[in-house]
Parts: C-alpha cells; structure tokens; sequence
C-alpha cells in the first residue's frame, strides 16, 4: 500500500498522486487520505503495476512548503489482454450474434472473472437486457435476453488497467467496437419434414426441400447462428473422423456455403443429391439445398443471422460456436445480467458485413420464388 511521510517536524495538510505514464496513465488523482496529525498520506487501494506516478505535497512546520517527487510501480509478473474480439467495429450483423471476447491468459478464479465486468462498458442506441457468460477461462460472451432488435447501434468499450487478476497478474490494454444489427432473418430447418422456411423480417420468404443429417451423423438440433459464409470448400470426411477412402468418406469441393457450427455444419449446395432433397436425410449433417436455392442463401445470410434445427435427434454440444449461445436453457448457462448506458454516439455501417465474391450477383428476393 504506498504512502507518503511528512518531514520530522512537520505535518501534510495536502498530497496529491497522479499516474502520468503506463497503461493507467490518468488526470484523476490517486484517492487517499492523510492520517490524524498529518504525518502520513496513504493511498486507497493498490496502486498500478508499471506505472509512474507523480507526488505533489504541502506541508506545514513553522514554515509552509511545497514539494514533489516521482515514482514508478515494479512491472507486473502476468499481463492479460484481449486477443480477439467479436464483431469487429462498424459491421452489421444478424440478430442471434452475441459478442464473443478471448483472453490471452486463463482466468481461473470467479472473483477475477467478475472484477473484468466492471472494466466493460456497454451502451445502445435501444438499450435491452442481457448478460455475460464465461464459456472457458478464456472465453466470454455477451447476449441479449431475447435476439437482437432490428437496426440496434451497439457499442462496447474497455480499459483493462487496473484490472488486479491476482497472483501477480494484471490487465492491460483497451478494447473497443461498435456494430448495428441488421434484419431479423431466422430459418427452421425441419429435420423430420426435409424442410427449411426462411423469413425475412418475420415473413416468410422461401420453403425449400432439404436433406439434413443421416440417422448415423445427425444434424444438430437447435438454435445456431450463422458463423461465416464462403463460396467455395474444400470438405474432407477425415476432418470429423471418417476416413476418406470407406463407405461414406469424401474429398470434395463444395459450393455456396453457410457455415452454422464449429463441428463442421453448413447450408451448402448439393446437386448430387436432389432426388433425395424434400425426402429423406442423407447427409453427414449439413443441410443440403440445389445449387440454385443455396445461391440464394448464401447472398441472403450474414454472421449472427439464426438457423433453427428442429426434430434431430442430435442434442446441441455444449462449446460449439454455432450453438453455443442460445441453444440452453437459463438454468445450464446462467447469463450475469449486464449494466447497459444509452448510447449517444450514432453508429453508422455498411448494407451487409459479407459481400459477394468478384462475378456474382448480389441476392435479390426474386432471384427464386418458394418451392
């Protein structure tokens, strides 16, 4: 705990410690109070790691007199940062997306987990309920109660000085991103029906024939989200433990993908098998749509639009990205309920967070009528 001492003789009637440098460099003063009897001054709580501090003091003793003096903070033996942070600023995104922060170093205890809270600051143009959740030591996530409104502004800022972890670890580092959300868009995937009805805005646009997992690799039941899309993947069955070269093994590239899940599920063309599309499941667990339908989707979808599996025999895992966050109930993933402030700031972003690749027409609502 640092403290300041008066002279023999006299006593402090004024100090003032101010961090001038270092990631907790700031014009606020120390807060502290000086003893009865003005022999010392002693700060209120800790002071910053790697920081050099400023002393400015007033003393009394048959004279008055001023003073000053500098001094620094040791390093701290562990720095915690911020590696990623999700959505990047100024994006549009769908309105499952949650806000996902991944730390550098574990944090392991549940008072450290909780003190990184209050050095968060959330702010939105329509300020909702939601909380945080530590999906790992590692990882930590935002939600809202309920999706997302159409057309939130939402911002979240950070500064981790002063961040004490413990055991000699500290925060360091400032984090900030702004992002809208843009229109509802929500599709049920019907694994019993070989279905999949898309709505745009709450009105339903498409209903598609499809064909999801197979009795032997299921499709995920639940809530997932949209991850990211690409046009063109190179799927190989030994990246989910089924060797290339036995029975229902493949090495293909695979076209107009939207990609649902960490394991390895997307909404992707399948032109090889259309007879059984509407009719029965046979894929290793995507959702399977013609060439034409898939297009389609791929130019409609953007990251944290939602996909609802619904009558698969497969239960959501517990970690995966695309299912994590909305898939359990409040009683298996316990949300700590967030502080939100009204923005005052207008974010301002792009259409769409995913362009169409060079070539390719963008998605129009007409391009396919309802099947």
């Amino acid at each position: 705990m640092a403290s300041v001492r008066a002279p023999a003789g006299a006593r402090l009637v004024h100090v003032q410690v101010r961090a001038v440098s270092g990631s907790g460099a700031s014009s606020t003063p120390v807060p502290g109070a000086i003893a009865p009897g003005g022999a010392k001054w002693t700060a209120k709580g800790t002071l910053l790691p790697g920081t050099k501090y400023t002393v400015s003091y007033e003393v009394v003793g048959g004279v008055t007199a001023y003073g000053s003096a500098h001094f620094a903070t040791a390093p701290p033996k562990v720095v915690e940062n911020v590696i990623s942070l999700f959505p990047p600023p100024d994006i549009s995104v769908g309105i499952g997306q949650p806000i996902v922060i991944y730390f550098n170093r574990p944090v392991n205890t549940y008072a450290a987990q909780q003190a990184v809270l209050s050095h968060l600051h959330l702010a939105m143009s329509k300020p909702v309920p939601g909380g945080w959740h530590w999906f790992s030591s590692v990882e930590l996530h935002f939600r809202p109660a309920h999706f997302w409104p159409v057309g939130e502004q939402v911002e979240l800022t950070g500064n981790l000085a002063g961040w004490h972890i413990g055991g000699g670890a500290w925060g360091e580092g400032r984090l900030s991103t702004s992002f809208v959300i843009g229109p509802s868009h929500i599709s049920v995937v019907n694994v019993a029906t070989h279905t999949m009805t898309v709505y745009d805005n709450g009105k339903p646009v498409y209903r598609w024939p499809i064909s999801a997992g197979s009795p032997k690799w299921p499709t995920q039941d639940g809530t997932h989200i949209v991850l990211d899309r690409t046009g063109v993947v190179r799927m190989i069955s030994s990246s989910v433990g089924i060797p290339v070269n036995s029975p229902g093994g493949y090495n293909e590239l695979v076209y107009w993908d939207v990609h649902i899940s960490s394991s390895g599920e997307y909404v992707h063309a399948a032109p090889w098998d259309l007879p059984q599309q509407g009719y029965v499941n046979i894929s290793h667990g995507c959702v399977n749509l013609s060439p034409l339908r898939a297009e389609t989707f791929f130019f409609f979808s953007r990251a944290g639009d939602v996909v609802k599996v619904v009558n698969s025999t497969r239960p959501p895992i517990m970690g995966d990205q695309g299912v994590m966050d909305w898939s359990f109930s409040n009683s298996t993933v316990i949300w700590t309920p967030a502080k939100v402030s009204q923005l005052t700031s207008k974010v301002s972003v792009p259409p769409t967070t995913l362009p169409p690749p060079p070539k390719s027409a963008p998605f129009s609502p007409t391009t396919l009528p309802p099947a």
